[in-house]
């Protein structure tokens, strides 16, 4: 790669050493090394520790001068007390360039000794040219690297194009987690956890993101911000090149209490963040599930070019649910169906199919055979009106659900129009909703999840349409 930016250090390393590295599997040391093992991380290794020979088939070294290679960055997961000491040696070498401090114990706590601490840490840092991560904070991880320098629990490492921002391992992690499971596993680029921010913080990687090529869609979980200014002018940059969906805490004032005492983050007024992501495109969702299928369908699906939702559904029940979550949508509506489009679903549709009651919504019923979920696809994909469909199945036990994936994927993958799928339910459509996301068409759980993700993908539509507008009414003024 070319010449390295600060941030390169941290996800590029050619070297890393681990400082508290050892051969206890109960301790991070332990773990951060046989990450790098176990992944296949492309870089040299070294582990430190002065009670030590070997670590994991690796020589150990008893302190960060005996290393005779260069070292760009060092992992410190020694208790706080020991950080200073550690950060000193690293800035004595003079080669290291970036640190990823793991313990907890400083300002965090709010006790002023240990703010005192972590100022000094990073002053000694500083004084260096090294960048920090944390302190309380188990760093970062690049799948085109296999760099793990977390103790998170293990995920496949799985290419994909969505990167990670978190202000909490635990939920960094757990989004993960939760990307693994998908039907066919979500895949992720990059992933940072900044701990207590007192170098390198979440707008610093949130531009980062914004300039890496293998990031297509930015996913964060946020607690807080210090500067929200600054957060806009940053992400009104990246939102008009691609989505960054948040998913921001402390929305009640109990939680936003437990907010600032988990990090130290500022956790302001929520109606505040609301504005601020309106104003700068952000998409916020509620909760974590939301926040991972919502990235899912960012990097799988193509924007709808309007509002209007045909719903198809082989089953009414679904396909009311469906209709309820679109009347309390703040963007998606149902489509007008052309008389055109009528006749054709009525001559290709079983006799007691329901066709727009309400226009925009037809029911298949459950006497619907493969084909007539294909032929009712094709006409809702020609409506003119249509801008993306939603489209529900329920296989009864006559309707292999994999025999229909495989019949409806050549139609799906060749869609202009966004469609969001949603086989029902459990182990039964499990290996058909894997077969279609192996293929690049993301499905959803329920069909409220597939409507609050359109809508989500609807929002950004507009902004980014707004954005069109603006800059075409400033190159004509």
């Amino acid at each position: 790669m070319a010449a390295k930016k600060d941030l390169d250090y941290f996800f590029y390393p050619d070297s890393l050493a681990v400082v508290g590295a050892s051969n206890n599997p109960y301790k991070a040391g332990y773990q951060i090394v046989k990450n790098m093992l176990d992944y296949g991380y492309q870089g040299r290794v070294y582990p430190v520790n002065p009670q030590e020979d070997q670590i994991l088939g690796l020589t150990c070294y008893p302190s960060l001068q005996s290393i005779p290679e260069t070292i760009e960055l060092v992992i410190i997961a020694v208790p706080s007390s020991h950080v200073l000491g550690v950060m000193q040696q690293a800035a004595a070498r003079g080669d290291v360039k970036a640190a990823v401090v793991v313990a907890a114990g400083f300002a965090e706590t709010k006790e002023p000794e240990l703010v005192a601490l972590e100022k000094e840490v990073v002053a000694v840092a500083r004084s260096a040219g090294i960048r920090v991560f944390g302190p309380n904070c188990v760093g970062v991880m690049n799948t085109r690297n296999m760099l793990d320098t977390t103790i998170e629990p293990p995920v496949a490492k799985t290419q994909g194009g969505v990167s990670i921002i978190t202000q909490s391992g635990a939920m960094g992690g757990s989004l993960l987690l939760f990307m693994e499971e998908q039907p066919a596993p979500l895949g992720y680029a990059k992933w940072a956890h900044v701990g207590n921010m007192s170098d390198v913080d979440v707008l610093e990687i949130l531009e980062y993101y914004g300039q890496d090529a293998d990031t297509k869609v930015v996913a964060m979980y946020m607690e807080g911000l210090r500067d929200g200014r600054k957060f806009i002018e940053i992400a009104q940059k990246i939102t008009a090149v691609k989505p960054v969906i948040i998913l921001k805490v402390g929305r009640s004032d109990i939680g936003s209490k437990a907010t600032a005492s988990h990090t130290g983050a500022l956790a302001g007024s929520d109606l505040v963040y609301d504005a601020a992501f309106e104003k700068c495109g952000v998409t916020r969702v509620s909760y974590l599930e939301e926040l991972t299928t919502t990235a899912k369908a960012f990097a799988m699906l193509p924007l709808p070019q309007g509002e209007n939702v045909c719903v198809l559904t082989e089953a009414g029940g679904p396909g009311i649910v469906a209709v309820d979550e679109l009347g309390f949508a703040k963007h998606a509506k149902l489509a007008h169906i052309s008389e055109e489009g009528k006749r054709k679903f009525k001559e290709c549709l079983p006799p007691m199919a329901m066709i727009c009651h309400p226009d925009g919504y037809l029911d298949i019923t459950a006497a619907a055979m493969t084909e007539h979920h294909l032929d009712a696809l094709k006409i809702a994909l020609e409506e003119p009106e249509v801008d993306s469909i939603i489209l529900i199945t329920v296989p009864p036990t006559f309707l292999p659900p994999v025999e229909l994936a495989q019949n409806l994927l050549p139609v799906l993958k060749n869609a202009a129009k966004p469609v969001f799928v949603c086989f029902l339910a459990g182990k039964w459509v499990e290996e058909a909703r894997a077969l279609l996301e192996q293929n690049g068409i993301p499905t959803f759980k329920t069909p409220s999840d597939a409507v609050r993700v359109l809508d989500k993908m609807i929002e950004r539509k507009k902004y980014l349409k707004k954005l069109a507008e603006r800059k075409e009414g400033v190159s004509n003024a």
